[in-house]
C-alpha cells in the first residue's frame, strides 16, 4: 500500500536508516509535550492491554473493544496521532535495548506484518530490534500519516499498542519524565528554559507562551506598500531571536526530520541546532536590502521561467545577486507552487552562508534519507534562501518561513521536462515532488535576481524602480533591534517604454542589417550574452564559455514609415502607440 516506502530485507533495516547513526546514540528518545498526547497514549496501552489478557468468544462484544474503538475516535490530530505512535515505538526500543530476547521477538514478529500499515509495523519493530537512530523511524512515521486514512491509521494504532503490550506487561522499560504533581510530562518546561539561556533571555523576556505560528488556509495578501514591508522585517528579525514559541515549533520540525537543511548533529544538542539555524536567519534578515516586486515584474519572470524551464540552466553566478549579496524581497502578487502543496511564495530571503563542520549540518534527499552537508575546503561562500509563504502567520506577520533553498556557485539544473504538463505546455504538471518543487523555486527566484541585476551586465535595460528611505529616527529604532541595513525598500516595476528603448538602441547600432518594407513586432525573449566578448573563443576552447540570459522586452522592428505586415508569424494585431506611425493594414 504504501509504495514510497523502501523495501526492507527480513534481517536488517535498510542502510539509510543506518548510514547517519551516531555511535552510542540512544535510541527511543522520548518527548511528549502535552497533557493530551500523554492521556491519550495511556489510554490507548490501558485498552490493548485489556483487549490481549481475556479470550473473546466470537459470539460476544468485548466492552475492551468499544473502550479501544472510542480512544481511537479520540485521537485525531496529526500531532497527537504522531506522539502515540513515537511513544510506543520508543517503548519497543528500550525494551529491545535492555533485553536481548525481547529484540528476537520483534524480528520475529516483523515478519508477519501484512495488511494495512504493515508495512510501517515491519520497519518499526526492525528498527527497535537494531537500535536505529530516533530521527529515521521519525521520519518514517511521519510519512506514513501524510498518506495513510484514518482507518489505517487506528488498525496501526490499535497493533502495536497490543504488541506493545505483550511484549513488557508491566511497563519495566517504559522511560518517562514525569511531574511530581498530576503526573504529566514536563519536557516543555526543561526545553523552554533551556531556549532561554541559548537565547539570553531573562525570564520575562521574549513572548509569552501560546500559539505564535498559526495555521491558515489561506491567509490574506493585500496590496503592499514599502511601510509594511519595514515593519514585516523587523517582525521578523525579532521572530528569530526571541521568540521562544517559534523557537519551539521549529524544534518539533527537527524531532519529525522535517527540516530539510538543518544542523541535526550539532554538538549542543536539539536546542543549540534550533538556536544556530534562527541565528542565522536572522542575521540574513537584519542586513537585507528590501524589494518590493510589482506584478509586472513578477510576470516577466514567470514568462522568463516558463521559456526556459525545457533547457539547461546556466552555471549559477553570485554576481547576479543584487543588493550586495543580501536581500529580502516581496511579491505583491503570490506565486503559486503546483499540487498538492498548492502553496503561495510571496517573497524570498537570502545571503552568503559558509557552513561549519563543527555544527554538524545535515540535507534530507530524495528518499528523505538525511546524509551530513558536504562541505568542501576553501570556505567559499554559498547562498542560503528561504523562500517565506502566507499560508502560515507567523507572530502577526501574513507569512512564514517555507522550505530551505541552497545555491553554490557553478551548479546547474537539468531541463525541468517533469514539471511540464503534456497537454498544456504552459502550465506545471501537478504533483511534483518536494525536489522537483524546489528545482521550480530556484528557477523562480533566480530569474527574479537576473532581471534585477541585468542592468549591470548589459546595456539592455527593462525594469524601472523607485527607492524609499525611512527616516532616521526609524533608522536609529531599527539598529536597537539590532537591523543593520540602512532601511532602504526598492520597488521595482517594468519599464513601459524599455521596448521603444530597445529598438532605438538597436538602430544606433547599426541593427542587423537586414532591409524590410515592413512593420512587426518582435515578442519578448532571451539572448545568449558573452560577458567578455574578447576572451570568447579562448574560453570556449578551454572548455566552454559561460553566457549571460539578458531579456529583451517585446518590441517593434522595422522602419517606422513602413506598413505593418500581417504576414510575419510573429506579428500582432495591436495599434501602435505613437500616432506618426501607419495605421495597421
Amino acid at each position: 500500500m504504501f509504495s514510497h516506502l523502501p523495501d526492507v530485507p527480513e534481517s536488517e533495516p535498510p542502510a539509510s536508516a543506518t548510514a547517519g547513526k551516531k555511535p552510542g546514540a540512544a535510541s527511543g528518545e522520548l518527548s511528549i509535550l502535552t497533557e493530551l498526547q500523554f492521556r491519550l497514549y495511556k489510554e490507548l496501552h490501558a485498552a490493548a492491554g485489556k483487549l490481549v489478557r481475556p479470550p473473546v468468544r466470537s459470539d460476544t462484544q468485548s466492552p475492551d473493544l468499544a473502550r479501544l474503538s472510542a480512544v481511537m475516535k479520540e485521537i485525531t490530530g496529526h500531532s497527537e496521532t504522531f506522539s502515540v505512535l513515537w511513544q510506543a515505538y520508543s517503548h519497543l526500543a528500550n525494551a529491545a535495548l535492555a533485553d536481548g530476547r525481547v529484540s528476537d521477538r520483534l524480528l520475529a514478529m516483523s515478519g508477519v506484518q501484512h495488511g494495512p500499515g504493515g508495512s510501517l509495523l515491519k520497519r518499526l519493530l526492525r528498527f527497535a530490534a537494531a537500535d536505529v537512530p530516533a530521527s529515521s523511524a521519525q521520519r518514517f512515521i511521519a510519512d506514513f500519516l501524510e498518506i495513510a486514512d484514518d482507518e489505517t491509521v487506528h488498525a496501526t494504532l490499535s497493533q502495536i499498542a497490543g504488541m506493545e503490550w505483550a511484549l513488557d506487561p508491566d511497563d519495566a522499560h517504559q522511560i518517562m519524565t514525569m511531574d511530581t504533581t498530576d503526573g504529566v510530562v514536563t519536557d516543555v518546561q526543561e526545553e523552554v528554559r533551556r531556549f532561554r539561556a541559548l537565547l539570553h533571555l531573562d525570564a520575562d523576556s521574549g513572548t509569552p507562551s501560546g500559539a505564535c505560528l498559526a495555521s491558515a488556509e489561506y491567509s490574506a495578501w493585500g496590496p503592499l506598500d514599502w511601510h509594511r514591508i519595514q515593519t514585516w522585517r523587523r517582525r521578523y528579525v525579532a521572530a528569530h531571536t526571541a521568540n521562544i514559541d517559534w523557537a519551539m515549533t521549529k524544534a518539533t520540525v527537527y524531532r519529525k526530520g522535517r527540516e530539510p537543511l538543518a544542523p541535526y548533529w550539532h554538538p549542543g544538542g536539539l536546542e543549540a541546532a534550533v538556536v544556530t539555524q534562527l541565528r542565522q536567519e536572522a542575521d540574513r534578515a537584519a542586513s537585507a536590502r528590501l524589494v518590493q516586486i510589482t506584478d509586472s515584474v513578477a510576470q516577466m519572470a514567470l514568462r522568463r521561467v516558463e521559456r526556459r524551464a525545457g533547457r539547461q540552466t546556466t552555471p549559477f553566478d553570485p554576481r547576479h545577486l543584487p543588493s550586495g549579496g543580501r536581500g529580502m524581497l516581496f511579491l505583491d502578487t503570490p506565486f503559486t507552487l503546483p499540487l498538492p502543496t498548492g502553496r503561495r511564495i510571496v517573497g524570498y530571503v537570502w545571503g552568503p552562508w559558509v557552513p561549519a563542520l563543527e555544527e554538524g549540518w545535515g540535507r534530507l534527499g530524495a528518499g528523505r534519507d538525511l546524509k551530513p552537508l558536504e562541505i568542501p575546503q576553501g570556505g567559499t561562500p554559498w547562498t542560503w534562501v528561504t523562500p517565506l509563504t502566507c499560508d502560515q502567520s507567523l507572530l502577526s506577520l501574513p507569512f512564514s518561513p517555507y522550505s530551505t533553498l541552497l545555491l553554490r556557485p557553478g551548479d546547474v539544473l537539468e531541463p525541468a521536462t517533469r514539471l511540464r504538463d503534456p497537454d498544456h505546455p504552459e502550465r506545471h504538471r501537478a504533483g511534483a515532488g518536494r525536489l522537483a518543487r524546489e528545482e521550480l523555486l530556484i528557477r523562480h527566484v533566480r530569474s527574479l535576481w537576473e532581471l534585477l541585476t541585468q542592468h549591470k551586465r548589459s546595456s539592455v535595460h527593462v525594469l524601472a524602480e523607485e527607492v524609499h528611505t525611512a527616516k532616521p529616527r526609524d533608522q536609529r529604532s531599527d539598529r536597537r533591534r539590532g537591523i543593520t541595513d540602512a532601511g532602504h525598500v526598492t520597488t521595482v516595476w517594468v519599464d513601459p517604454d524599455a521596448g521603444e528603448r530597445y529598438r532605438a538602441q538597436r538602430r544606433g547600432e547599426g541593427g542587423s542589417g537586414y532591409k524590410l518594407k515592413v512593420r512587426y513586432w518582435r515578442g519578448e525573449h532571451e539572448r545568449q550574452q558573452c560577458p567578455n566578448p574578447r576572451k570568447h573563443a579562448e574560453r570556449l576552447a578551454e572548455g566552454g564559455c559561460t553566457h549571460d540570459e539578458i531579456t529583451i522586452p517585446e518590441h517593434p522592428v522595422g522602419p517606422a514609415g513602413a506598413p505593418w505586415s500581417d504576414q510575419v508569424l510573429r506579428a500582432r494585431s495591436r495599434r501602435p502607440r505613437s500616432t506618426s506611425v501607419a495605421e495597421e493594414p
